[in-house]
């Protein structure tokens, strides 16, 4: 499925100025410098504004005026497609552009999870400022721009820390808007914003960089293999959920923190989200969930170790663990991935442990690390 850049003239928020290669422009030119003024007159527009256009070369061509003209010239729309260089909005910098656009816009799984991306950590606001994106991670921040790069050309971002010391990219306000209108998007804001029907109209490959990029956004997956979502919008939530269903995931249905104002469910296929997470990856490597996907492969395979319910067998784990403190100190999450033990597991270890008098423990950052 694909979007051609005139399709684009739908919308009434696009107002799309563009650069065309010199050979189209001096093939124009050729025609209409004959008659500028019959010209002028059939698009309603100054003389002087062809002049600048296509005989001075000296500004950018609305999107409009140039496919009116090119049907008065019987010009393959194709053809001019194709020789478009640049596009960007209306009054803004040139900067503030996609050079070598990808047209027509092809709709892939990409392009949905940029929208996942707008609506769960991102925002395409309503007085026209401009599209961010927010990600505390690094990899993630490039995976974004890179798909941003993928679906649309070479695209001019500016990437920056806020007041929370937390990544902001801003990318041109044309890309907002095109997401708006290709995907029939209401509203991008944290309270209102539901799943566009075309989401769920679309291959379930496109449901699942939704879901995935979801959790990448706003889900978290924990040591112990949980995989929970949540947002402060029930709505929201709800799509959310449908999604998750419609490509084989099973889920604890939605919850409430009434306290918070939130709304979480839990994936509970973690085996079925696995498979389906690293099957989509291959194909679609920049939908990644980078750190959070290392962890629930790591608790898949603490599941996988055979545990026998002895005391001979539990008191030979409390010996190696006991033998590691020894060596140096250890969070619960560390001592998990290297001895593919549960950390709840561990967790009471070192309660024992500590009753005993034989581990202490402090804390750094959000964790406890333990030592002898």
């Amino acid at each position: 499925m694909e979007v051609h850049v005139w399709e684009l003239l739908k919308s009434k928020n696009l107002h799309i100025v563009v650069d065309i290669t010199k050979s189209l422009k001096d093939n124009i030119k050729n025609i209409v410098s004959n008659d500028v003024k019959l010209y002028a007159s059939k698009l309603d527009i100054q003389p002087a504004r062809l002049y600048e256009y296509f005989i001075w070369q000296k500004s950018a061509i609305p999107l409009e005026m140039l496919f009116s003209l090119s049907d008065m010239l019987k010009l393959n729309k194709d053809f001019v497609e194709s020789n478009i260089i640049m596009y960007k909005h209306l009054g803004v910098p040139e900067k503030n552009s996609i050079k070598d656009p990808k047209l027509p816009i092809k709709i892939t799984p990409y392009f949905t999870s940029i929208i996942a991306n707008l609506f769960f950590d991102g925002s395409v606001p309503e007085d026209g400022k401009g599209t961010y994106y927010n990600q505390k991670n690094k990899d993630i921040m490039n995976d974004f721009i890179e798909k941003v790069k993928e679906v649309f050309g070479d695209t001019f971002y500016s990437l920056r820390l806020d007041h929370r010391h937390i990544l902001k990219c801003r990318i041109p306000r044309v890309i907002g808007e095109i997401c708006r209108h290709i995907y029939n998007v209401n509203s991008f804001g944290t309270f209102n914003a539901r799943i566009p029907d075309l989401v769920f109209n679309l291959s379930k490959e496109h449901k699942k960089a939704f879901v995935i990029t979801g959790i990448i956004d706003e889900g978290s997956i924990a040591y112990d293999g949980s995989i929970i979502f949540g947002v402060s919008n029930k709505g929201l939530i709800e799509d959310f959920n449908r999604l998750c269903v419609e490509i084989g995931l099973e889920t604890s249905g939605i919850k409430q923190r009434k306290k918070l104002n939130q709304y979480y469910l839990y994936i509970t296929s973690k085996n079925s989200f696995s498979r389906i997470y690293n099957k989509f990856h291959k194909r679609f490597n920049l939908i990644s969930l980078r750190y959070k996907a290392e962890r629930l492969e790591k608790h898949l395979e603490i599941k996988k170790q055979k545990c026998f319910h002895t005391r001979e067998f539990a008191d030979k784990r409390r010996g190696i663990i006991l033998k590691e403190l020894g060596i140096k100190e250890y969070s619960i999450n560390e001592l998990a991935a290297k001895h593919l033990i549960e950390p709840r597991t561990l967790r009471g270890y070192m309660y024992l442990f500590i009753k005993q008098g034989k581990v202490k423990r402090k804390k750094q950052s959000n964790e406890f690390i333990y030592y002898i």
